[in-house]
């Protein structure tokens, strides 16, 4: 069956997402500042069925927007693909019995989960422009919060556990993200339940910045030979020195290897890229993804590059591209995709379909200058240094 309306996601019928405070999202891309309830104070059946989560349901099988779901929007409406598209296609099988099963009040009686996102910790290595201290322990004991480490375990972290594990049986896709998810217990403790119960066919999916491999003696590695279904989209904005700024605790060296380890001992492992698109990146962006291809460290015959245009920090994003300079941008993007068609051209077409529908904001000029300056000094970084190509934008 198809989607029932140019609004209807399949997600708020068989997914919850879960922040590693508790708070419940629709998705991994809802807007983040409209939480659909939080699983530390309340049951997951409960949540599932709240008034937020019916009155969702009840408008997207009327087709009407809900505000919760703006990134989705953004996507379609400067002519990409969206999430909500993505996941009505991969899970199209359960679109009937939603539609039909669905209460006048947007309630659901048969409450099963089919994919799996929580982020179990913020625990992560990595202090990432486009990140916060919510998703790295890092990032938030560099800002000096008391609280860097409160969701990294204890007994809240535990009973969210056991609120998903009786769901683990029907779920199909469990995807790992983080904080770092390969330096994550609960991570572990999934895989493991896995493996004891027979469940080594559901779908593993990662978003991982590659630095990990061993974990309190496990080795990821042994792991994911034991699942016949695993993808990687490795958290990855350039190489070498640029990688390094942008995502930092980046060793390049390092995340190379990995990934050449990785096609080397579990072939069967699918490795694709996660890349946020910024102000950092889009003018190299063509000779980052070449580099991913004459490095070998992707099949070429499945490659699948996500690109993920940032939206926050906003003054990281294409609001700070002056006009003139998209143009030339452009060019050299549309230039890259001629060259490499399918998976590579549709989604650097995404990324132009960004450019071209965002406006250049020279107000936040100040807030990227200061931001920048701030975080370059407590990292003993230089943007212009790591970017001459882009140091005018930051003058």
């Amino acid at each position: 069956m198809t989607a029932p309306s140019k609004t209807f996601c399949i997600l708020p019928w068989i997914h919850l997402y879960a922040n590693p405070d508790g708070n419940v999202l629709p998705c991994c891309v809802g807007d983040w500042q409209k939480p659909m309830g939080n699983v530390q104070n309340k049951k997951l059946e409960d949540v599932f069925n709240n008034e937020k989560f019916k009155q969702m349901r009840t408008n997207m099988l009327k087709g009407k927007r809900c505000e919760e779901c703006t990134a989705c929007y953004r996507d379609e409406d400067a002519g990409n693909s969206s999430f909500r598209k993505h996941s009505n296609e991969q899970f199209e099988k359960y679109i009937d019995d939603a539609v039909l099963n669905t209460n006048d009040d947007g309630s659901m009686d048969d409450f099963r989960l089919r994919y799996l996102d929580v982020r179990w910790s913020n625990i992560c290595n990595f202090k990432c422009r486009s990140c916060g201290g919510t998703y790295s322990s890092s990032w938030a004991k560099e800002d000096g919060k008391s609280n860097a480490y409160t969701f990294a375990g204890g007994d809240s972290n535990d009973d969210l556990y056991k609120q998903f594990e009786p769901h683990f049986d029907t779920i199909e896709e469990f995807y790992f993200a983080g904080g770092e998810p390969l330096l994550t217990d609960k991570h572990y403790e999934i895989l493991q339940y896995l493996i004891d119960h027979g469940r080594t066919d559901v779908k593993l999916r990662y978003n991982t910045n590659m630095s990990v491999l061993k974990y309190k003696g496990k080795n990821i590695l042994d792991l994911w030979k034991k699942f016949s279904n695993v993808v990687i989209g490795a958290s990855l904005d350039h190489y070498g020195s640029k990688a390094e700024y942008i995502r930092h605790g980046t060793d390049w060296s390092l995340v190379e290897s990995n990934l050449k380890l990785i096609r080397k001992e579990t072939p069967h492992v699918e490795l694709h890229t996660n890349t946020v698109v910024s102000i950092f990146n889009i003018k190299t962006l063509p000779e980052f993804v070449q580099y991913i291809i004459d490095n070998d460290l992707v099949s070429i015959e499945n490659y699948n590059p996500n690109f993920y245009n940032i939206m926050n920090p906003d003054y990281y994003s294409f609001k700070m591209i002056p006009e003139e300079d998209k143009i030339d941008i452009i060019k050299s993007l549309e230039e890259f995709a001629s060259k490499h068609k399918g998976n590579i051209e549709y989604g650097i077409q995404g990324v132009i379909n960004g450019l071209r529908s965002s406006v250049y904001s020279p107000e936040l000029k100040t807030k990227l200058q200061i931001k920048t300056k701030y975080y370059d000094h407590l990292r003993k970084e230089n943007v212009e240094e790591t970017f001459p190509e882009i140091q005018g934008w930051f003058k």
